[in-house]
């Protein structure tokens, strides 16, 4: 079995894809406004932005894996309600990413679990939210 020690890459992809392929979520925002860390410097709203993730190294009896934390972070403006897009859009994000349980082509078990979920107002734009979903994911 192939393993690592930082398994960021690997579960930054797994985020990106099935926040990407979800039907439910990208009817609301499309998968090209779902964002690695680096946004476009004037990104369309709503957008989603993954964080940058950190890990830290699992070394297990026979291998070695890594316990990796983050957050996906979701912005929303003007609307009727752009608070509760920001709900619905953490809502969806905390129910895909919750759902990754999945071994890889090259044997490395990713697991995803949602430890938090908040909607504040954001302070750069008057009528603007944002959402942010806390993860903790291990690789093995």
């Amino acid at each position: 079995m192939i393993t690592t020690i930082d398994p960021s890459l690997a579960i930054r992809g797994k985020i990106l894809a099935a926040l990407r392929s979800d039907a439910a979520l990208t009817a609301i925002i499309p998968a090209s406004r779902i964002y690695k860390s680096q946004t476009p410097s004037e990104p369309t709203w709503p957008f989603i932005r993954l964080g940058v993730l950190m890990n830290a190294p699992l070394r297990l009896d026979g291998g070695s894996g890594g316990d990796v934390t983050g957050a996906v972070h979701c912005f929303t403006k003007g609307g009727d309600d752009p608070e509760a897009m920001a709900m619905q859009i953490n809502a969806h994000v905390a129910r895909i990413l919750d759902s990754i349980d999945d071994t890889e082509a090259d044997e490395l078990d990713i697991g995803v679990h949602v430890t938090q979920s908040q909607v504040m107002e954001d302070g750069s734009e008057a009528s603007a939210y944002h959402g942010i979903v806390s993860i903790r994911a291990t690789a093995t």
